[in-house]
């Protein structure tokens, strides 16, 4: 009976420890923060100080080289594939859903327009006269004069997916697509001719990037990648001394870097005896995947990826790329 009497009131207690208000304020907190632990970046877009960076249903801008952040996050939760900012700052991404987001400020605010297509979109990137170019399933490319108001198609009629496209002057460009397919231009799209030899075994390339003209790299599963010297006419395998798949490149100034699965970031090492390779960084531990990656200034990439990872590495003068801020997801 005593103990029966003594579980009466233990269990009143209980029941009111349980209907009491839940403390929140940390989650609250975290929620104001720009960048979220959930956050799942997939692309980056640098020129000077200014900073787009996207993923799934949400953009971050900075103007001061990702020092401040400010996130916009659209109702629905697009899903944000690819960014470009032109030569007058018009910074632009692509969805899933076949829509190109601008901003004319710097990321305060964005207008959505329809690419007006049936194929799924692949990449963006803005020429040096802001034309705005997009690769796209079934051969189709896809260029808008307008700030992305409105898009002119272009299609070979292949069952071939496109995923990279990048003008180097206002008539000379290159597509990279499926099957190891290498397209270039030399009239501003007007017509597309294709090189006759393919990246090797119908490469299918996750990540492509150009530091000029002649100059290129295909990243693809299995940490493989493959460079050309002759605009796309030839290709050759270079030892990563990885099996992570390669989702991110970038050539410049800087240097040639990769991102991929489990964290991984690629620095490719100086020719030797006509041999490159390409060496880890030990100065990024992520176990999450590593996608978006861009120059940033004269001295920085910056690094995005899945759980909110985002980083900036900078060239410190030593030779080797350090940590320069972290900025984890909350």
């Amino acid at each position: 009976m005593k103990f029966r009497a003594l579980l009466v009131p233990l269990t009143c207690l209980m029941l009111i420890a349980c209907e009491a208000p839940l403390v929140l304020d940390g989650v609250e907190q975290s929620k104001k923060q720009p960048i979220h632990r959930t956050d799942r970046i997939q692309t980056a877009a640098t020129s000077g100080d200014d900073v787009v960076i996207a993923g799934i249903g949400f953009i971050l801008n900075s103007n001061d080289a990702g020092k401040t952040w400010q996130r916009t996050q659209p109702e629905g939760l697009p899903a944000f594939l690819s960014a470009a900012i032109c030569p007058d700052k018009t910074q632009v991404v692509v969805t899933a859903e076949k829509q190109a987001w601008t901003s004319t400020d710097s990321g305060k605010t964005w207008q959505a327009n329809n690419l007006d297509t049936e194929e799924a979109p692949q990449h963006l990137s803005c020429g040096p006269d802001n034309r705005l170019w997009v690769a796209a399933t079934f051969s189709t490319l896809l260029n808008s004069t307008d700030q992305g108001k409105t898009w002119q198609q272009t299609t070979f009629d292949e069952d071939l997916i496109f995923t990279f496209i990048k003008f180097f002057d206002a008539q000379n460009g290159v597509a990279v697509g499926e099957f190891g397919s290498v397209y270039s231009t030399e009239d501003g799209g007007e017509n597309w001719l294709p090189k006759e030899e393919l990246i090797p075994n119908e490469f299918f390339p996750l990540a492509v990037d150009f530091a000029d003209s002649q100059h290129g790299w295909v990243g693809g599963s299995s940490g493989v990648i493959f460079h050309t010297a002759d605009g796309g006419a030839t290709w050759a395998k270079e030892d990563t001394g990885t099996d992570a798949p390669i989702y991110g490149l970038s050539a410049s100034s800087l240097g040639m870097y990769a991102t991929g699965g489990f964290g991984t970031f690629l620095e490719r090492q100086p020719v030797v005896d006509g041999v490159a390779t390409w060496k880890r960084s030990s100065a990024v531990a992520t176990r999450f995947y590593l996608r978006a990656i861009a120059p940033l200034g004269n001295n920085k990439i910056i690094l995005g990826g899945g759980a909110g990872t985002l980083q900036a590495m900078i060239d410190d003068g030593s030779g080797q790329l350090a940590i320069a801020n972290i900025k984890e997801g909350e």
